[in-house]
């Protein structure tokens, strides 16, 4: 188990300073788009639609990260202030009732999602047409990847429940 615990949480940190690189993109085409629209009156039909591809794209494939460092968005004004045995219990409960329900019913989505998108080889709407089926990919793949962390997560908390760190 403490090998899988590594192996996830080495996985999700390369993973995740990679999908950092996504803003360097996401800022091409914005700089790109800026000058075209205002030094040469030339817009794009794509440039705002990439936009929002990247960021999508970056905000979802780091979750996982961000959850390997515990900096996602919490309430712990109360928790916090309990003891740290009693915080890993919060930790390990939340797991099973709130994470697992809820991250495996947004997996599940996801993937019907994403498959729906490939069987009809769905485009945007819009005049540019881009390809939508590989954009809703990066969602079942973001929520299997954090799912995963959230279960090495999980493992770590019970292995420091029993004074063992991994």
């Amino acid at each position: 188990m403490k090998r899988f615990v590594r192996a996830v949480d080495s996985f999700n940190e390369y993973f995740g300073r990679a999908v950092a690189l996504l803003m360097l993109p996401l800022v091409f085409v914005v700089i790109y788009e800026v000058v075209a629209r205002k030094i040469f009156r030339a817009p794009t039909i794509w440039a705002f639609e990439m936009t929002i591809y990247f960021y999508g794209a970056h905000f979802m494939l780091g979750a996982a990260y961000t959850y390997l460092h515990n900096r996602h968005v919490k309430i712990d004004i109360l928790s916090s202030k309990l003891p740290e045995k009693v915080q890993i219990v919060l930790s390990i409960l939340t797991f099973l009732f709130i994470f697992i329900p809820f991250v495996g019913s947004l997996s599940y989505a996801a993937v019907k999602y994403a498959a729906h998108s490939w069987s009809v080889w769905e485009h945007s709407w819009s005049a540019w047409k881009p390809p939508l089926f590989l954009y809703k990919t990066i969602m079942p793949v973001a929520m299997i990847l954090l799912f995963v962390q959230g279960l090495s997560n999980f493992i770590r908390d019970i292995y420091r429940l029993k004074g063992e760190e991994i």
